[in-house]
């Protein structure tokens, strides 16, 4: 209960009482020191970030500062207009009074105060009367939801409406677009404004641009088909290197990553399915595995991150096999210092819906899957997974607005930049899109 600014006398006789509970015990009795030690709010059940917010104590000079640690806010949503301070002195005061825009009262422990009526001061009175300090508390709740994303429209149309692949380096974005026949390339530094659409030179007729990779090591573009590696470092030419492969004769199936300073591939031989990687630095092949023969070529979505244990990961998901079965597998390949083991994450009891056409990004501490075609012929939404793609969760779409105008799609292109995922194109069942989208979780800088 708040008590309007009293007589002196009253003031002791007060304090004099509350003083003696234990959120204002003393450490010393020094009759001259008017310090605070600490300052905290009393914890309510709806709001716990009150009780967990901690707060710093200045003993400046002139005026000292109670804020909380590292000029952070309180959690979005946090009601500072009735909160309950609890202070401990560094030796017992005589007075303690809190000042506000419009009032003030004796502390007691147990009063309610405005924290949004600024400034709002607290002057302790030292034991010998004679002695005081002043202190300005501020305290913030953030504006803003953190968990809501923000979607601004960068390009309604970058290029004219085809099958795309985006991917990011250095000088900026890259987007690679064909129409069955012939692959083009356009580059953003923005993703908003796009060069001239060139015709790209040295890549198969049949390329498929969804398996085109960045080399982790040099930064290339990197596609292997067929029995070659194709590699370009502006994206326009391209030039054909022919591999030496264990198993003769063999046959590239799919481009799948680039990850851990090796491009990452599908080829079969002698009847059997390998996964194998070409190593950038040493210009040497390995076969690491047998692959079974439901696994994805097509389709899928992958994603390289770093895991909870620390190790670089890079997780493949969906897609069809080499007969055209969708597929609900997500696939695992840690790097354990050079060593690499492939696990079908599908293996478990957490068997997830086939999917196909996905894009998936490693954001804000989880994974986040875009789009996608289902057996049943929708178009899946946007799921996330905290456990590294062992299962996946709807979104909260309260807290994921869509952008007008867009419609649900799949083989969307999707990269992180700093603390923003873009989205390019994709397409439905009736039309290619060649759209920007920019997306950012409000607390991913907080």
């Amino acid at each position: 209960m708040k008590r309007s600014y009293i007589p002196w006398l009253t003031i002791i006789f007060i304090l004099s009482l509350s003083c003696s509970n234990k959120d204002s015990e003393s450490v010393t009795y020094d009759t001259t020191d008017a310090t605070v030690l600490s300052f905290s709010l009393a914890a309510q059940d709806a709001y716990p970030g009150l009780g967990a917010a901690v707060f710093t104590v200045e003993n400046r000079s002139d005026t000292g500062l109670i804020a909380p640690r590292d000029g952070d806010s309180l959690l979005y949503g946090t009601p500072l207009n009735r909160v309950v301070p609890r202070v401990t002195f560094n030796s017992r005061p005589s007075a303690a009074i809190y000042y506000t825009s419009d009032t003030s009262f004796v502390y007691t422990g147990y009063d309610t105060l405005d924290l949004t009526k600024r400034p709002v001061y607290l002057r302790v009175y030292a034991a010998d009367r004679t002695h005081e300090k002043y202190y300005r508390i501020d305290a913030y709740a953030h504006q803003t939801d953190p968990y809501l994303y923000r979607i601004d429209t960068l390009q309604t149309q970058l290029a004219s409406p085809r099958l795309m692949r985006v991917l990011y380096r250095m000088d900026g974005f890259h987007a690679f677009l064909t129409d069955g026949y012939s692959v083009g390339v356009t580059h953003s530094a923005d993703a908003v404004s796009w060069t001239d659409e060139q015709v790209v030179a040295g890549l198969p007729k049949n390329t498929n641009v969804r398996q085109i990779v960045s080399d982790s090591v040099s930064s290339d573009f990197c596609y292997l088909a067929d029995t070659s590696l194709y590699r370009s470092s502006d994206g326009v030419n391209w030039t054909a290197t022919t591999l030496a492969f264990p198993v003769t004769p063999f046959q590239i199936e799919a481009t799948l990553f680039s990850f851990a300073g090796r491009l990452w591939f599908a080829a079969s031989g002698g009847g059997e399915m390998y996964l194998s990687c070409y190593d950038t630095e040493s210009e040497q092949i390995s076969v690491l595995q047998a692959l079974p023969s439901d696994f994805p070529l097509s389709d899928f979505a992958t994603v390289v991150f770093q895991s909870v244990s620390g190790r670089p990961t890079a997780f493949l998901y969906g897609g069809y096999d080499r007969d055209g079965r969708m597929s609900a597998a997500g696939w695992s390949l840690e790097d354990k210092g050079g060593e690499f083991r492939l696990i079908n994450l599908n293996s478990s009891r957490y068997a997830q819906s086939a999917i196909a056409g996905a894009a998936l990004v490693s954001y804000a501490g989880r994974l986040i899957r875009f789009g996608g075609l289902l057996e049943d012929g929708s178009v899946s939404g946007v799921y996330e997974s905290e456990t590294e793609g062992l299962t996946f969760t709807s979104s909260d779409t309260a807290h994921l607005p869509v952008p007008e105008g867009f419609a649900p799609r799949y083989r969307q292109s999707a990269v992180v930049i700093g603390s923003c995922i873009y989205l390019f194109g994709g397409q439905d069942h009736n039309q290619y899109y060649s759209d920007v989208y920019r997306t950012r979780l409000n607390s991913i800088d907080w």
